[in-house]
């Protein structure tokens, strides 16, 4: 990777609000209405860098401009996206996209920042979307209408992000909104009439809660609406805006307002985004702060640590002296579930977490102890238990030398996938190690210094994701 504009690396340790990321070839299109918008909003500016995979390509209307190599250490994008809010823009129909949009997924998940990504290509197939979750918006740049939309929900995002005039929306609100969103539904038009462009926005959302599960439906707690106008919207005007989404979508609804004032704009621009709401404190660690800047950043800046690189090299495994900071990045890590992993005497070779109050050991061997009496009794192992709001989810594996390794993962209901997925990494993991010959007293140390040290290079999600097998 190589960086077409010298900076001082102390400057990007200072985290904005937030940030354009473009991606891709050549995204002239996208640029183009990008930098047009930024020229007249000289009080709404983001930082604006471009990550392409063109070596020769060259403008002076990004803040900075890397050249993405497919060997590049990731740590050195980690430290460039150091934004609460990426907006990472992409076109989906560009070829060999996804492999630099892989790399750089990985790097932002455990970083605090909340990612929002824009399309502005063809767009995705739902299971492709699933991949980037709620926050993935879509917007055809080859045809007049998606560029017209692009830029309105740019506007919207970049004006609730940097307010200068008229009624803004809180930077804390935009986190709520944005930050772990599990349905997301969006409209967006443009009208010489309010009342019209408003209707139709819901009218877009209408369309798409039909098909959506009841589920989901309960779920939806809070509207973004931005609202770009010629000059400032009156309260009674509000108001009566306030009882239309009332009436349409609730009383228990909570409206969260944007107006943007452009002298300039001959229509009003709407964007509404029905979502759920989530507390700051789930969604920013503390990690995100004075913290990241104390303990985080500085070892990302000096660190050289390759995705390609063998999980199981020694080099790998640098100590880490401070158990409590160890927990406390493995806390994170694993944040839906907790996982303990042990063989037939109850030895734990792997634990997330650090149970209180009891010895690791005796905690999973609880469980081997549950599994064992349940298949006496019963004639089976089961795959779950429940406890109130605690579920378990256990896998049983049959180890180097047929040695048995067992593994539980404890969390909370409606997080059974992301449990799953934890605890078949994580056996995963120890399984590996097992078969290189390490002694089953070292695996655990090893591996949590694996996870903590692919935490701080950014390289942790390619970790997680060497699976060979599912969890039952």
């Amino acid at each position: 990777m190589s960086s077409q504009t010298d900076r001082n690396s102390i400057l990007e340790y200072f985290r904005p609000r937030g940030k354009i990321v473009c991606i891709g070839e050549d995204l002239t299109t996208e640029l183009g209405i990008i930098n047009e918008y930024l020229a007249t909003k000289n009080d709404a500016r983001l930082p604006h860098l471009y990550i392409t995979t063109n070596p020769a390509y060259k403008t002076d209307t990004c803040d900075q401009v890397v050249v993405f190599d497919s060997e590049t250490m990731m740590p050195q994008i980690y430290r460039l996206l150091n934004s609460y809010f990426l907006i990472f823009i992409f076109n989906s129909s560009e070829e060999g996209i996804f492999k630099i949009l892989g790399a750089i997924l990985a790097s932002i998940k455990f970083s605090g920042s909340i990612p929002l990504f824009i399309d502005t290509g063809k767009g995705l197939s739902q299971d492709q979307k699933e991949i980037f979750g709620q926050n993935y918006f879509n917007f055809d740049c080859s045809i007049k209408n998606g560029r017209w939309e692009f830029l309105i929900f740019i506007d919207s995002i970049i004006s609730g992000l940097t307010p200068s005039s008229g009624f803004g929306v809180s930077f804390s609100n935009l986190i709520r909104i944005f930050g772990n969103s599990k349905c997301l539904y969006y409209g967006i038009s443009s009208s010489k009439n309010l009342n019209d462009a408003i209707e139709e926005s819901i009218n877009q959302i209408g369309e798409k809660l039909v098909t959506t599960l009841p589920e989901n439906l309960e779920k939806l707690q809070v509207i973004f609406l931005s609202i770009a106008s010629d000059k400032p919207l009156s309260l009674k005007i509000l108001n009566e805006i306030s009882k239309q989404i009332a009436k349409t979508f609730g009383k228990d609804i909570e409206i969260v307002f944007s107006n943007v004032i452009d002298s300039q704009a001959s229509s009003c621009n709407i964007v509404i985004i029905l979502t759920d709401s989530h507390p700051i404190d789930s969604i920013m660690h503390n990690t995100t702060s004075t913290e990241l800047l104390n303990s985080v950043i500085p070892k990302l800046a000096s660190c050289e640590a390759s995705n390609e690189r063998d999980i199981t090299d020694p080099m790998l495994f640098n100590e880490i002296s401070d158990e409590d900071e160890r927990f406390k990045i493995l806390n994170r890590i694993f944040s839906d579930s907790e996982i303990y992993i042990f063989d037939d005497g109850g030895l734990p070779l792997f634990a997330s977490h650090r149970p209180a109050g009891q010895e690791v050991c005796l905690y999973t061997g609880l469980f081997s102890a549950i599994q064992s009496m349940s298949s006496d009794l019963i004639g089976h192992t089961p795959d779950h238990l429940t406890a109130g709001d605690k579920r378990c989810v256990f896998v049983s594996q049959l180890g180097p030398h047929n040695s048995q390794l067992r593994g539980v993962a404890i969390f909370n209901a409606g997080l059974e996938k992301s449990a799953r997925n934890d605890l078949t990494a994580s056996m995963n993991l120890v399984k590996r190690l097992l078969e290189k010959g390490e002694p089953e007293y070292a695996i655990n140390d090893k591996i949590q210094v694996l996870l903590v040290n692919g935490f701080h290079n950014g390289s942790i999600d390619s970790i997680l994701k060497l699976a060979d097998f599912h969890a039952s």
